[in-house]
């Protein structure tokens, strides 16, 4: 993909995986699993005090990765929610912003840190981790579109969304296909219901690996599923003398 992107999303498609009827599956999901999440997985692996950054999904708050956040604490890894508040995409220093503070945690661990996006924050890491993959150990996407405009019924959400890009930012989407040189796992779910699941499906590579589960879009951090692979890629990083 070259050139330009002005909207990360368009309405789907005859066809398509998603529909408006299927966003309102997920908010029931949603509310049922506020109100009464699923326990952890007790099976998951361990880490020994990995850094971590989650990112949340689009327009959503850095509390929308908390439960995530406890499960990685719980597993003895040291995450830590990005510090650029509601996701609304690349909108101007989002990206350096998120890149000074993934180096600032790598100094400070003196370990490379691992990347967690939830939907369009699994975008933003892949980005980020382009621009400073000296300091990044791998990259774990959920439910991430890879491929733009992703098909959604929270497209007209996503067009205003996008007022807020500038020509760098748009440049910066257009290669989102692109995969970092780092390690990804790509967590994909065929019964997504906010996106069309095989937008979310990267390119495969060496460094890439897709695992595809059977979960909703809006509570994937939630998922026991999806937490027990987050934990098991997140144990496997390495030491930055390792690198």
């Amino acid at each position: 993909m070259t050139g330009r992107v002005s909207s990360l999303a368009r309405w789907p498609e005859r066809g398509s995986s998603v529909s408006f009827a299927t966003w309102l599956r997920e908010m029931a999901n949603l509310v049922a699993v506020t109100v009464s999440p699923p326990p952890f997985p007790e099976d998951a692996a361990r880490g020994d005090g990995q850094p971590v950054i989650v990112v949340p999904g689009f327009c959503s708050p850095t509390v929308s990765t908390l439960r995530l956040r406890r499960f990685l604490t719980r597993q003895g890894f040291a995450p830590q929610s990005w510090t650029c508040g509601i996701n609304v995409g690349p909108a101007p220093k989002v990206l350096p912003r998120l890149e000074r503070q993934i180096v600032e945690a790598a100094e400070r661990s003196g370990r490379p840190v691992s990347l967690v996006g939830m939907s369009l924050g699994g975008t933003l890491a892949r980005e980020a981790a382009k621009r400073c993959p000296q300091s990044v150990a791998q990259v774990v996407t959920m439910c991430s579109p890879v491929r733009l405009p992703v098909m959604t019924p929270l497209a007209p959400l996503a067009s205003l969304a996008g007022l807020f890009w500038n020509d760098d930012a748009r440049r910066t989407m257009a290669r989102v296909s692109e995969p970092p040189p780092v390690p990804v796992t790509a967590i994909v779910s065929p019964k997504d219901g906010v996106l069309d699941w095989r937008d979310s499906v990267p390119e495969r590579s060496p460094l890439v690996e897709i695992v595809t589960i059977e979960g909703a879009h809006m509570t994937i951090g939630s998922n026991p599923e999806a937490q027990r692979i987050v934990a098991a890629r997140l144990a496997r990083s390495i030491s930055k003398d390792d690198v």
